[in-house]
């Protein structure tokens, strides 16, 4: 159709689609990282390092050894090349269940009849899995970033990273995370100074310093067993305006604005700035191009459904003790908890329709393509093969909006007491109950060590044995029919 190719659910006229969005290129400053999905890892590149042991890179650029060891990515990398990584969780099937890494043979064919074929054995390696463990628990992104000058996304005048960040410090500005908020309590102009020329020359530990005087308001528990609160959480971008590109008018370079859509259910997208408007529903029909340009608008039934599932993953994995645990499968034997990660198994569970249309039989492998592969770990091929496009929603695509509020332990806590009177005799006089909010603070009891040094490199006694300090933000006494 007008020269174009078909791509999508098939590559002809009855099954494709001749647009598709595969990929997101991001325009806008990261919050989640959940939002580095579409990054390309692997680490493949055109250098001269060694493709393989004993190799010492390209020695003829132009000839056929540069076909043999090179591909459009590159080479020096860690296979298999891989999409929508970080923040999935999907075993590969030629990895066995239990392990992140393994190995695999590969050839190098010689162009000369009289050599012989050389053969490697290479690593082999869980991308999504190594990723996710580097990053969810120790990284994390402020979104204190410069403001562009004239650009739409934003509709304001140019500000550098440090007007942006003395803005929220000092002046009760919001970020483009509106759930970080400043904790100055150690931290004036002066000192934020210092910290932001560390920032300038990439040195001195800016973002765990930075990091120790922002909080995050209304941190979600991902150990909560109650369908109410997680409704609440997936519920949270409910009715929320999102900016997309119209693909006529980008295409033709009609309008220099983006359009808005405000959905009557909740936005999910595969990146920051998506395309075209949303589409409800998940359609069975691979040849139906919405699904294929735009983003998912969830019903109430969906977040309903997802909610119940998610509790039941809960249930059944937890206690989760670090964020990358959450979102990783796990290595295991047991089939259930190999394949993917807890959030993944309760969009993918029978009884939630978030991908309902993705599971008939012509959208998954047939049973001659999966015997074909002849994969270590086979269930990993089961479902549908549309994991990873635009049309399917991840858990990636959910991670992206609501990550930055998830946490394995609240720094939070509500603490309920009682106290009897008694009389001479040991009997009970009177009662009375009470209840405090108790928070933990950034700061260490003893301030002379820095709130970002670690427990391992604590100097101070006191805060070896006794930590950072609480401080108790809300009191009330209760009644007997409260408790």
């Amino acid at each position: 159709q007008n020269n174009h190719g078909y791509y999508g659910g098939g590559y002809t006229a009855e099954n494709g689609t001749t647009h598709v969005v595969q990929q997101f290129l991001p325009i806008t400053p990261p919050i989640s990282i959940a939002s580095l999905s579409n990054a390309h890892l692997s680490g493949y590149s055109l250098s001269s390092e060694a493709a393989a042991a004993g190799y010492n890179g390209l020695q003829n650029l132009n000839g056929s050894e540069a076909f043999r060891r090179t591909t459009a990515l590159g080479f020096g990398g860690l296979e298999p090349r891989t999409l929508q990584a970080i923040g999935n969780s999907y075993a590969h099937p030629n990895i066995p269940r239990d392990r992140a890494i393994t190995t695999w043979r590969r050839v190098y064919f010689q162009n000369n009849a009289n050599e012989n074929n050389t053969a490697i054995t290479e690593p082999f390696a869980d991308h999504s899995y190594l990723a996710n463990k580097a990053l969810w628990d120790d990284f994390f992104f402020s979104s204190i970033t410069p403001v562009p000058a004239n650009n739409p996304m934003f509709g304001t005048s140019a500000k550098t990273v440090e007007q942006v960040a003395k803005d929220f410090f000092f002046e009760n500005a919001h970020l483009p995370n509106r759930r970080m908020v400043p904790y100055t309590t150690q931290l004036d102009e002066y000192k934020l100074g210092n910290l932001l020329d560390e920032y300038a020359q990439f040195k001195g530990g800016f973002a765990d310093k930075i990091a120790s005087h922002m909080m995050v308001e209304g941190p979600f528990n991902i150990n909560s067993t109650s369908v109410r609160a997680w409704k609440m959480l997936f519920s949270s971008l409910k009715g929320k305006p999102v900016c997309f590109l119209n693909p006529e008018k980008s295409v033709s370079n009609q309008s220099e604005k983006m359009d808005e859509h405000r959905p009557a259910g909740v936005p999910v997208g595969g990146g920051s700035v998506v395309n075209a408007q949303s589409y409800t529903g998940s359609s069975s029909d691979p040849s139906d191009p919405e699904q294929w340009l735009g983003w998912r608008e969830l019903s109430d039934a969906e977040i309903d459904e997802l909610a119940v599932a998610m509790v039941k993953q809960v249930k059944k994995r937890g206690p989760f003790l670090s964020l990358s645990e959450f979102i990783n499968r796990r290595l295991s034997t047991q089939t259930e908890f190999a394949l993917r990660g807890a959030l993944q198994a309760a969009i993918d569970d029978p009884d939630c329709s978030i991908n309902s249309g993705f599971r008939n039989s012509s959208r998954t492998f047939s049973n001659r393509e999966r015997n074909f592969v002849n994969a270590v770990f086979p269930e990993a091929m089961e479902g549908p093969i549309a994991y990873g496009s635009a049309a399917y929603i991840d858990q990636a695509d959910v991670l992206r909006n609501i990550g930055t509020q998830l946490t394995a332990r609240g720094d939070t806590f509500v603490i309920r007491t009682y106290g009897d009177a008694l009389d001479q005799n040991g009997k009970v006089t009177a009662r009375a109950w009470c209840e405090a909010v108790v928070q933990r603070l950034p700061d260490y009891l003893d301030e002379t060590d820095s709130p970002e040094i670690k427990q391992a490199d604590l100097t101070s006694d006191t805060n070896k044995t006794f930590g950072r300090k609480l401080q108790v933000i809300g009191f009330r006494w209760l009644n007997a029919s409260e408790i």
